[in-house]
């Protein structure tokens, strides 16, 4: 549009510059040599008298009167037009090296979270003694984002047993990363898969929304950190041996959450983000894939979200063919996520 716009404003400008020039020229008598006839400049004498043009200005003065104001203000909006057109060129300039950034950053978390991943876990260093030093720094990052699926997972159903009419009384995070939920009503169809599905979601749309909306990034860090804090305050609990993990998970990634928006750039907010919604997402995964082996297996007698869902809600499943739909969910939206937020872009950047 604001070509067009350009191209008119110049078309304006051309006329008006031919109006002035051209009637200034043949009212003045300069192309008498050229055979303009004595009849043209009299009728735009007639013409000036009918418009009570004092005798004093000349015809052709009348012409540069009329045609200059037109012409600077379309050469305005034409110069303006082009510096329009110019700025969104600069701005869609801008935004390319800035989606390239971007795709840049969202790579290099991809990488930094599958480093983490293939990282010694817990279990084997209690299992194996002491590690290496390097082991120790990796685990040190990878056992905190353990307990935060599991926080993630206990909020999950928390969260769908509110939606859809039930009641959450508190969860639960014990130091060995397992948790517990305890719920009162609601759909027990949503509040058993929202655990395990419940995280592979919050990791597939934290991925996604952090790759395709980075500047949305810093407000997301806030609110998720926010979000965070509210649920450990109002539902988290110790666990049954007075463990407070839940609450110093939920407390300590709400607070970081928080500073992570408040203060750090955006460049830091979408590769951490990133980073922590494809390990969240992983686990997950994980998480479904060992229950798709050991589905009948609960925690301390507890009977796991796949052996429930089998008995209360779907009878005719067995638990593992269950919990394998479930993982088969949980893969599609990450793989979606993965798609849509890294492979697109880059498909493009390429084409």
């Amino acid at each position: 549009m604001q070509k067009f716009f350009r191209l008119f404003w110049v078309l304006i400008l051309l006329l008006s510059l031919g109006w002035v020039v051209g009637g200034a020229l043949v009212t003045s008598g300069a192309l008498d040599d050229a055979g303009v006839s004595e009849k043209l400049r009299e009728d735009i004498a007639i013409f000036a008298d009918g418009l009570n043009v004092p005798p004093e200005i000349q015809p052709s003065l009348l012409f540069v009167i009329t045609g200059l104001p037109l012409a600077l203000l379309s050469l305005f909006f034409a110069w303006r037009n082009h510096r329009t057109l110019a700025m969104q060129a600069e701005a869609q300039k801008q935004k390319l090296s800035d989606q390239r950034g971007t795709l840049f950053i969202t790579a290099l978390s991809l990488l930094f979270a599958l480093l983490l991943w293939n990282a010694r876990g817990v279990d084997d260093l209690l299992a194996q003694g002491a590690p290496s030093p390097n082991s120790i720094s990796l685990t040190a990052v990878t056992y905190p984002v353990r307990l935060f699926v599991t926080f993630v997972h206990e909020a999950g159903h928390a969260l769908a047993a509110l939606l859809t009419g039930g009641q959450i009384q508190s969860f639960t995070v014990s130091p060995d990363g397992s948790g517990y939920a305890i719920t009162a009503g609601g759909s027990a169809s949503l509040i058993l898969p929202a655990g395990y599905l419940g995280a592979a979601l919050f990791g597939a749309l934290l991925f996604l929304l952090s790759s395709r909306a980075p500047s949305l990034t810093r407000a997301l860090s806030l609110l998720l950190g926010i979000g965070f804090i509210a649920l450990t305050v109002l539902f988290a609990r110790p666990d049954a041996s007075g463990n407070m993990t839940a609450l110093v998970v939920g407390l300590g990634y709400g607070l970081a959450l928080v500073l992570l928006g408040w203060q750090a750039p955006q460049s830091i907010n979408v590769f951490l983000l990133n980073t922590l919604a494809i390990l969240t997402g992983l686990n997950a995964v994980f998480d479904l894939a060992q229950l798709v082996t050991n589905s009948d297996i609960g925690n301390a007698g507890v009977v796991n979200d796949a052996a429930a869902f089998s008995q209360k809600v779907a009878p005719l499943l067995p638990p593992s063919v269950v919990a394998l739909l479930w993982a088969a969910i949980a893969v599609g939206m990450m793989g979606a996520a993965m798609y849509f937020g890294l492979l697109k872009p880059v498909r493009s950047e390429l084409a």
